[in-house]
This record gives structure tokens, C-alpha cells and sequence, in this order.
């Protein structure tokens, strides 16, 4: 059976890879900045409910590869997924704050822009060419940096302990 594992993992892999591309795509094709800005309220609402829905993907993907069993690739496509969709959130949050607010983050213009600032916070590398210089987009980086510390070390933490266990059964 070895060689039907390795197709699992394949098909895993590409499902994994699949959805990150149509992520992708769908943040590239949002009108996020087209709207003009509804009011503090509903855009901290508006973020607290983005950011509660990714939370909660991310802890439903998280449990299912945690409980493993025949679906274990599948769910660790969940979680990589899930993963990649806050940065993707994050990625939107801050082009929006950027267009409704220019020079509120240092060198970001386009959607491109929003997601290498967001990978660089999420990877923890921050470069510094792309920095925020508001209040609210710092409170927005704080937020990302306080959500990743959270769930993201508690997602890598998990599927750490469960990939170096020896057997499941």
C-alpha cells in the first residue's frame, strides 16, 4: 500500500495547493477600497467578525487533523489553508486601510503590496520597507502579530506533535 499513500499525499498536496491559488485569485478580484469608508464602527465590527470567522476555521481544521483518522491529509490541507486565508484576511484588511488612508502604511499602493506586508508579519521576517505609520494600522499589525502568536503557534504546535508521532493506531 505504500504506493497508494503516495497518491494520497499527492492529491493532499494538490487539493492544499488548489485552494491557496482560488484564495488567491478571489483576494486579487475583491473590490476592497471601492466602497469608501463606512465609519469606525462598522469597519471594527466588519473586522471583528473577519477575523472571528478566520479564528474559527482555523480551530475546526486545527481539531480535525488533531482527531487524525482516515482524513488526516485531507485536514492538513484544512489547516494550511485556513493559515493561508488569514493572511489573506490580513492582506485585505490592511490594502483597505491603506487606500481609505494613504501613507497610513509606508510603501503600500497595491493589493501585491498588502499581501508581501502581510507575509512578512505573519513569517515573523518583517523587512521594513513596508511598515505601518498610523495609530490604526499599528493597532491592525498588533492585532496580527497577537493573532499569530495565538493560533498560529498553536496550529504548528499541534500539527508538529501529531506529524512526529510514530503511529496514530
Amino acid at each position: 500500500m505504500p504506493g497508494n499513500d503516495r497518491w494520497k499525499v499527492l492529491i493532499n498536496l494538490a487539493t492544499a495547493l488548489g485552494a491557496v491559488v482560488a484564495c488567491t485569485v478571489a483576494y486579487y478580484l475583491l473590490p476592497i477600497g471601492r466602497f469608501g469608508l463606512v465609519g469606525t464602527v462598522n469597519s471594527v465590527v466588519g473586522f471583528a467578525v473577519g477575523l472571528a470567522v478566520v479564528s474559527a476555521l482555523i480551530v475546526v481544521q486545527v481539531r480535525r487533523f488533531r482527531i487524525g483518522g482516515a482524513h488526516r491529509g485531507s485536514s492538513m490541507a484544512g489547516v494550511v489553508v485556513a493559515l493561508y486565508l488569514a493572511v489573506l484576511f490580513f492582506a485585505a484588511v490592511y490594502f483597505g486601510l491603506a487606500h481609505q488612508d494613504p501613507g497610513s502604511i509606508a510603501s503600500l499602493r497595491t493589493k501585491t503590496d498588502a499581501l508581501y506586508f502581510s507575509l512578512t508579519i505573519t513569517s515573523t521576517v518583517g523587512f521594513g520597507d513596508v511598515h505601518a505609520e498610523s495609530q490604526l494600522a499599528r493597532a491592525a499589525a498588533a492585532v496580527h502579530m497577537a493573532f499569530n502568536i495565538g493560533f498560529l503557534a498553536a496550529a504548528v504546535t499541534i500539527v508538529r506533535a501529531k506529524a512526529t508521532r510514530r503511529d496514530d493506531a
